[in-house]
């Protein structure tokens, strides 16, 4: 099939965190979440080189500190808002690690620049130290953590979220493809638009330090690379399914 566009859901691996103009190192708040930032690290995460492959435009969901929870919720809210049919989109989905939650606070705005989907508060942000949440979202987080983590609802939110969009690969045009950005412990088996199941993104940059960036996340080189492997299960599962 052939797609007008290309939509990203996931974590801070589909956002493209640590993506830095060359031009704006030097700017007083240098950081990748600077509206100057922005055409830089979309044109070169690996979605936006996937666009730039296929020439067609891309669309960019991912969050820095998301969730399994917020890749479902953020999804939803593009298939109200999506002037497109749904089915004449590339649809790709990246789960990062089960143990975060996501808390929706409708009074929540992080920056000025928040697109208006983005009502969380992420376990992440909290335990990274993120110091302009609310203190009774960070007691919340803390709590919720404390009484709930382990295994088995790791195992449910796994299963849940690839579930989830494995249902939309099948009710759309098996036209999502949904991949691991951290490399998962709770197999599943039987899913069609699963890539990689035994592996993740941050197996295909590993330890290689020239392709990642200060804090761990892909930097060009890195996302280089993952887009052409992604390009190889587009052609493969998309364009000549």
């Amino acid at each position: 099939m052939k797609f007008k566009k290309i939509v990203g859901f996931g974590d801070s691996w589909v956002w493209g965190d640590e993506l830095m103009d060359p031009d704006l190192v030097d700017h007083p708040h240098a950081h990748p979440v600077l509206d100057e930032n922005t055409p830089y690290r979309e044109q070169n995460c690996f979605l936006g080189l996937l666009g730039q492959h296929y020439q067609v435009p891309t669309e960019n969901f991912g969050i820095a500190g998301g969730s399994m929870q917020s890749a479902i919720w953020t999804y939803i809210w593009w298939l109200q808002h999506e002037s497109l049919d749904p089915s004449e989109c590339l649809i790709l989905v990246g789960h990062t690690d089960p143990n975060r939650q996501t808390f929706y606070n409708p009074r929540h705005q992080a920056l000025g620049n928040d697109p208006p989907w983005n009502r969380f508060v992420h376990s992440a942000w909290v335990h990274s130290g993120y110091s302009a949440l609310d203190p009774n979202w960070i007691q919340m987080a803390k709590l919720h953590m404390t009484l709930t983590d382990c295994r088995q609802v790791n195992k449910l939110n796994t299963h849940q979220s690839l579930l989830f969009f494995e249902g939309q690969y099948h009710s759309l045009a098996q036209n999502v493809i949904q991949f691991y950005t951290m490399q998962s412990h709770y197999p599943i088996k039987g899913l069609s638009s699963l890539y990689y199941p035994s592996g993740a993104l941050n197996n295909y940059v590993g330890s290689d330090r020239t392709k990642l960036a200060p804090m761990g996340h892909p930097n060009e080189k890195g996302h280089q690379v993952i887009a052409d492997q992604l390009i190889i299960e587009v052609d493969r599962a998309i364009i000549n399914a």
